[in-house]
């Protein structure tokens, strides 16, 4: 499986219906999930047939029986070579890890199996009055996922809204399979817990079903499905609140009096819960894998600060910032927090442009003895003369988000024309000549 693939549920009735949708896509071999009802209709020659037109297929069965049953029935759709199947989280860990063992193959192989966590279509409501379970849908799912996870299976199905709760609950690499996914001017049908595609940020794959299959062009709008659930995470969600600005007709005016096409203001960041824990969860991720030896976080002012606080509470670690000058009071402090000699520390930045700012609170925690790792921010320009002047320094940086992925996305969502985009590298590459105006 591919991260951010878009999956067509093929919830037809027969095998006739199925392949003819599919024929409409030619070339495309589109991701496809078989439900219970065209399995039903056409058993497993559905699933070969798909796999020989060159297919991937999710086998979405959704097991939930005693253990024994589960594994014995695992054991005969491994033989089928789907390349994904599924059962209810609330079959209980014996009987995941049953599924587990029963779909292994004897050369040690098997397909994902996945733990369906609650169904998009059961809201908190229902949940509790029916089911009986007196716990927010949030807390199910992330101790379903946790059980999944520690019965050995590979991700879980949910809705995209908890597809975030999940990673940060069970790791990055712990995969989320989520349905529930309408395009924004779409009916959400059935369901009550969705979103757009590229809302989606958290999901590692979506499946999709009546948008693309009832649609009147099936592979437009399958080519919309992955356009927009492609686009960058972090870019999309910085557009969405307005944290960036993409004005290439109209061009902003800097303190400096360069002209320029974007605007940046991540403070925003802060006031937008989802986006604020997106970011604080990639950053964590980021720092983790790319500093794995760090033993405090040291922000910069202002939105810098922030976030340094909140991924330093998500990482558990030592927290402090860095001020832009010494203060002209007390101690005369420019570095406020605990730093120890010798102390492996990161800085976090929410906007790299020349990176000057950012140096200056580099050398400062130098010269009060800490090494530092790197630098994280949520964004960076990627100007040339940034880059000489982090490269001069010694010192690695990390963005969440560059100024090339911000202008991709902004013209998948019809933030800016595509043609703009040539322009908008102009600028990146040489600030100064303003000739990407005109």
């Amino acid at each position: 499986m591919n991260k951010r693939d878009v999956i067509i549920a093929c919830d037809f009735p027969s095998a006739q219906e199925t392949l003819a949708f599919l024929d409409c896509f030619g070339d495309i071999r589109p991701f496809v999930k078989i439900g219970m009802e065209l399995y039903c209709a056409e058993g497993p020659a559905i699933v070969r047939t798909l796999k020989q037109r060159g297919h991937r297929v999710f086998l979405d069965l959704k097991l939930h029986d005693i253990p024994n049953t589960v594994k014995r029935t695992m054991a005969v759709l491994s033989r089928l070579d789907v390349d994904m199947v599924n059962l209810h989280a609330a079959g209980t860990s014996a009987m995941m890890r049953a599924a587990v063992e029963g779909l292994t193959r004897a050369d040690g192989t098997r397909p994902l199996l996945l733990a369906v966590t609650q169904l998009t279509s059961t809201s908190e409501d229902v949940m509790r009055k029916e089911l009986l379970i007196d716990r927010s849908i949030a807390e199910t799912v992330a101790a379903y996922a946790k059980n999944a996870q520690e019965s050995g299976l590979d991700g879980v199905v949910c809705s995209p809204l908890e597809a975030g709760l999940v990673k940060r609950t069970c790791g990055a690499d712990f995969l989320t399979v989520t349905p529930g996914v309408r395009f924004s001017d779409g009916d959400a049908g059935d369901q009550r817990r969705v979103t757009a595609p590229a809302d989606a940020v958290s999901s590692d794959c979506i499946v999709i079903g009546r948008p693309i299959t009832a649609a009147a062009d099936p592979v437009a709008a399958y080519r919309r499905a992955v356009r927009e659930f492609a686009v960058h995470p972090i870019a999309r969600a910085l557009l969405s609140i307005g944290a960036v600005f993409l004005r290439p007709d109209e061009p902003f005016t800097w303190a400096s009096g360069i002209r320029s096409p974007i605007y940046c203001d991540n403070r925003l960041t802060l006031t937008a819960p989802a986006v604020r824990t997106l970011i604080e969860d990639r950053f964590a991720e980021t720092i983790a894998r790319e500093y794995p030896d760090a033993q405090g976080l040291f922000g910069t002012a202002t939105a810098g600060i922030a976030h340094a606080a909140l991924a330093a509470e998500r990482m558990e670690l030592p927290m402090g910032y860095v001020r832009g000058s010494a203060k002209d009071h007390g101690r005369g402090n420019r570095i406020e927090g605990k730093l120890t000699p010798g102390m492996k520390v990161v800085v976090v930045e929410d906007l790299i442009s020349t990176g000057g700012s950012v140096l200056d609170a580099v050398e400062a925690l130098r010269d009060a003895g800490a090494e530092v790792l790197g630098i994280v921010s949520i964004f960076t320009y990627g100007m040339k003369k940034g880059y000489e002047r982090l490269e001069a320094a010694q010192v690695r940086s990390v963005s969440l988000c560059d100024f090339d992925a911000l202008c991709d996305t902004a013209a998948a969502l019809g933030y800016i024309k595509p043609e703009d985009i040539a322009r908008l590298m102009k600028f990146r590459d040489n600030p100064s000549d303003e000739s990407w105006i005109h």
